[in-house]
Order: C-alpha cells, then sequence, then structure tokens
C-alpha cells in the first residue's frame, strides 16, 4: 500500500472515531459532504477531496454511495473510487467491513484555480422507514501551487 493510501485511511479512521463519541444521527448528518470544499495541492499531486463509508448505527451496510461528475476541471482530473471500510478495533461496528468512497482529484501540470462540481448520494437501508438523505451537490475549488 502506498503512503498517500496510508495516510488517508488514517484520516478515515480519525472522522469515524469522533463519529463513534457522538450520537449516531447526528453524527450521520455531520459527514456529508458540505456544499463546498477548498483544497490546495501541488503540480501533479494527487489529493483526496472527500471520503465517506455508508453504513447505519445498527452497524448494517446501507450501499455503495454513488458519484456523478457534473463539471469536468480545467487543470486536472477528478475520479471516485469505491472501497471496502474497516471498522478500527474499539468502535462500534469494529472489524466489520462496509461499503464506502473517495474521490481524488489529480492535479496537472500546470499552476493555476480549478473548480469541479460534482454529487454524492447515499443509499439507504432497505426496509427502513428512514428516506434517503438525497444527492449532495458539492463545488470544489482547488489551487494548484
Amino acid at each position: 500500500m502506498d503512503t498517500t493510501r496510508i495516510a488517508l485511511r488514517a484520516i478515515i479512521s480519525a472522522a469515524f472515531v469522533a463519529c463513534g463519541l457522538g450520537a449516531g444521527a447526528a453524527c450521520a448528518q455531520s459527514t456529508f459532504p458540505p456544499p463546498a470544499i477548498q483544497a490546495e495541492a501541488a503540480v501533479g499531486q494527487k489529493i483526496a477531496i472527500w471520503e465517506q463509508s455508508n453504513y447505519s448505527v445498527l452497524c448494517r451496510d446501507l450501499g455503495t454511495p454513488t458519484f456523478q461528475l457534473e463539471s469536468k476541471p480545467a487543470l486536472g482530473e477528478v475520479m471516485p473510487e469505491w472501497l471496502s471500510y474497516t471498522v478500527p478495533t474499539g468502535q462500534r461496528c469494529e472489524d466489520m467491513k462496509f461499503s464506502g468512497m473517495i474521490v481524488w482529484y489529480q492535479a496537472g501540470q500546470v499552476p493555476g484555480t480549478d473548480v469541479v462540481v460534482w454529487r454524492v448520494g447515499f443509499p439507504r437501508e432497505f426496509g427502513t422507514h428512514t428516506p434517503n438523505t438525497g444527492d449532495h451537490r458539492v463545488t470544489t475549488t482547488i489551487v494548484i501551487r
């Protein structure tokens, strides 16, 4: 596993530690992407602009998050990566695997500011009376240095 992926897994684990300490419903709401994200990248650098798994407080996989690119970046490339997230030991649902996704940005070779718009959605657990959250539209601004 490369160092970027190891570091990213540590970030995801930290986010879920914080999530596991709070109330389940409030935590689920706070983990959706914000409407706007700002990031920086070096020329040619690949960065994670957002990551999330999709499971309930009852330790049930809620399905693979959906991704739709609305506007392509001019100076780089955006790509989703679907993955299997393993909950760290000591947290609720420990050692269980759930569906997840990382949205990556690969900077090009030209410095500047890039803007990309994308949507992410979260399926819900079959049989529940809770509706899904719908799509979340995100505008991401990346400054390439």
